[in-house]
């Protein structure tokens, strides 16, 4: 079966047989095919969903990886191989996701993986970067840092349609949300979500990988650790923040509703996982749509607190986020409010300034907010 759909497909869409094909074509015949298969998984269910909110997902190029899940990746290389074609130079059209860097989203990704192979109900949500960290070249002896560009019009992302407004202080943005399947090995299906900007402009970014960082509008996803050595780079950084956790709260409210929970028991139905710091601002996010939705303010910061886990993945100050309460105040001025009332019954609980989530020089410390909330 597996031979006659690749043969059909490559006939429909290039005029070529599977021996005649080069390998380009047949990675985008054997991509379609593969997106085919994962749409008619059935996606996992559970009493409580997990919502894994990350910076980074490290995915690696999904081909082999999908392939193997479906239980099909024997069949599809000794059909290539019948054509005089390898699996392994097939593979090698394939762009790898620039979703990530390191052991942070490494893990994140193993974590979806093994959730789908054990059918356990759980999404990631992060955003589309469309450059990532970056890729780094040598000219005339010196190292350079380019652009790394994944994205082509055909890929691994499906536009859901889907579409939320995230208010700034002086604007706001409309994402685009972007799934990507999560097979598990044999069994069904979970989702990763990813945000996008309707906006975003890849013609902004100059020499190397500079750009200017003040139009939110047009760079917000371009990079993955966009450069923070200036004020404009640490609010850039609090601007993408805010936009992955307002849009995937918004996302997990809207399907709770979809399923016609009762948002009061929330934590009934939904768990949420902070993946290192860079996520913590879902919780006075999460805080104000319940709000919004006319629940009462000390019992959205219960619902909030039961909902929510942590994981720190290190110690190192530099990791452990403070941003200036007066960025916050510039960028996301809706949630000060809401961290100052958090960090004030903290401060009546412990008289221990060590843990308060604002200390003396006015500095939120994100992973003292995540775990007390």
């Amino acid at each position: 079966m597996i031979r006659e759909e690749l043969e059909k497909r490559m006939q429909d869409r290039f005029h070529k047989s599977l021996r005649e094909a080069d390998d380009k074509e047949i990675y985008l015949a054997l991509l379609s095919y593969t997106k085919d298969r994962l749409a008619e998984l059935p996606e996992i269910s559970g009493n409580r969903k997990l919502y894994y909110i990350s910076a980074e997902f490290l995915i690696g190029k999904l081909l082999s990886n999908n392939l193997i899940n479906l239980g099909i990746y024997q069949e599809v290389s000794e059909v290539l191989e019948e054509n005089g074609k390898t699996l392994a130079s097939i593979e090698e059209m394939e762009p790898e996701p620039s979703l990530g860097n390191g052991g942070l989203g490494r893990l994140a990704a193993c974590f979806l993986d093994s959730i789908a192979t054990l059918g356990l109900n759980g999404d990631g949500i992060g955003l589309n970067y469309h450059m990532g960290l970056f890729k780094q070249v040598f000219e005339g002896h010196k190292q350079k840092e380019t652009p790394n560009p994944w994205m082509e019009p055909e890929s691994w992302l499906v536009d859901t349609g889907i579409r939320f407004q995230v208010p700034f202080k002086d604007f706001a943005l409309t994402s685009k949300l972007y799934d990507i399947d999560v097979a598990g090995y044999e069994n069904g299906k979970n989702k990763l979500h990813l945000f996008d900007v309707e906006g975003v402009d890849e013609s902004i970014i100059g020499d190397g990988i500079s750009f200017d960082k003040r139009n939110i509008g047009k760079n917000l996803t371009l990079f993955l650790y966009p450069d923070d050595s200036d004020e404009a780079g640490n609010l850039l950084r609090i601007y993408q923040q805010y936009f992955m956790v307002s849009n995937g709260a918004q996302l997990i409210l809207k399907e709770c509703e979809e399923q016609g929970y009762d948002l009061r028991r929330l934590h009934e139905h939904v768990v949420i996982q902070i993946n290192d710091t860079h996520p913590s601002m879902v919780i006075p996010e999460l805080i104000r749509l319940l709000v919004e939705k006319n629940i009462d303010f000390n019992e959205a910061i219960e619902i909030v607190q039961k909902t929510c886990a942590y994981t720190n993945h290190t110690i190192l100050a530099e990791a452990l986020e403070k941003w200036p309460i007066h960025y916050l105040e510039q960028a996301v001025p809706g949630l000060v409010p809401i961290i100052r009332e958090l960090d004030l019954r903290i401060k009546g609980r412990y008289q221990d300034e060590r843990v308060s989530i604002i200390d003396q020089e006015g500095r939120v410390h994100m992973a003292h907010m995540d775990i007390h909330y």
